[in-house]
């Protein structure tokens, strides 16, 4: 009988209708990396300082923002930004408001009281890729962030700023600053709390954990998948990460049925870039026989061709793995002997 994922896909729905899930759809998983971004991410949740997510493109740092902001269970309001998409004047006038035309004193950053600063008052202040950020704004930010204080317009007395920022970024921030595209002291006072959400790539034993997900997001009901099918979804190296698989996803769970295998899968799979290469004039029986030896080989190769580990990672016994491999034909390319 074929493992499935129903169990898991039935589980996340129910805790999704309780409220807040207990983890947010990007950090799903067992694997070390999962782990590690869980343990910051519960380390952020306690602090109320700035955090920093660190997420390639399709990650969805946005998915953990809401988290932390839902968590916080505050009154205030959870607004976005995205740097990349907006213009830098509207970035300026989005994040410290209408420049005040006259302010007492010159110790603290001016800023408007229509500044997003002040309006996530009590909530979250999200800013996407704020690698983005232009040098100006950077400088006031971090001056903001420094002092926690802000002039607005006349008044006389100092206004606390009472969001919580939560930042993320594609790039390597350190080496943005190296480079003189991104402010040291702002890098500093963002990075108190960094969650690095490791890509697919990266973690393909948590694919599964990350379908039942996605599908109990996207159906609102118990679908099942069987291992064939999660085998090959989990063999694609998905350079847009969760979006990109959500999307095939989509697809999949168009065509119906209670339960999806291997065979509804693949005719949704990328057919281009690193996939133009499959042969489409085979048949579906023959496709999965090569595919299937072309797996098993790689993940031999990654585990040093020790048997017992090769076998964890593929989901099944030991015996099989060596009854796979003759059956499939499936050698070292030193051609020496499985140990």
């Amino acid at each position: 009988m074929e493992k499935t994922l129903g169990n898991a896909v039935g589980e996340r729905a129910a805790g999704q209708a309780a409220g807040v899930p207990d983890v947010p759809l990007p950090l799903l998983g067992t694997s070390d990396l999962a782990v590690q971004a869980r343990q910051m991410l519960e380390v952020a949740e306690r602090r109320k300082t700035p955090v920093l997510i660190t997420a390639e493109a399709g990650c969805r740092p946005g998915a953990i923002a809401e988290w932390l902001h839902a968590r916080a269970r505050t009154a205030g309001p959870l607004l976005s930004i995205d740097c990349a998409t907006t213009e830098a004047s509207e970035i300026d006038r989005r994040l410290f408001g209408t420049p005040p035309r006259r302010t007492v004193q010159q110790d603290l950053e001016a800023i408007g009281g229509d500044a997003a600063l002040l309006e996530a008052a009590g909530g979250t202040l999200f800013l996407q890729h704020v690698d983005e950020l232009p040098a100006s704004a950077q400088r006031r930010l971090a001056r903001v962030l420094r002092d926690g204080e802000v002039r607005v317009a006349a008044r006389v007395q100092p206004v606390a700023v009472r969001c919580r920022l939560v930042a993320s970024t594609a790039r390597d921030l350190d080496t943005e600053v190296r480079d003189g595209r991104f402010r040291e002291d702002l890098r500093r006072r963002l990075m108190t709390t960094r969650i690095a959400v490791p890509s697919i790539r990266q973690r393909a034993g948590d694919l599964a954990a990350i379908v039942a997900g996605l599908v109990g997001e996207m159906s609102g009901a118990s679908r099942t998948f069987t291992q064939p099918a999660v085998t090959v979804l989990a063999a694609l190296p998905w350079p847009q990460n969760v979006d990109e698989l959500a999307g095939v996803l989509a697809k999949v769970l168009a065509g119906g049925g209670a339960i999806v295998r291997q065979e509804d899968v693949l005719p949704h799979l990328p057919i281009d870039g690193a996939y133009a290469r499959l042969d489409l004039t085979t048949s579906l029986r023959d496709a999965r026989r090569r595919f299937e030896r072309d797996y098993i080989g790689a993940v031999l190769e990654r585990h040093q061709w020790r048997m017992s580990a090769a076998a964890a990672a593929l989901g099944i016994e030991r015996a099989n793995l060596y009854r796979k491999t003759r059956q499939l034909g499936i050698v070292r390319a030193s051609r020496a002997e499985v140990s």
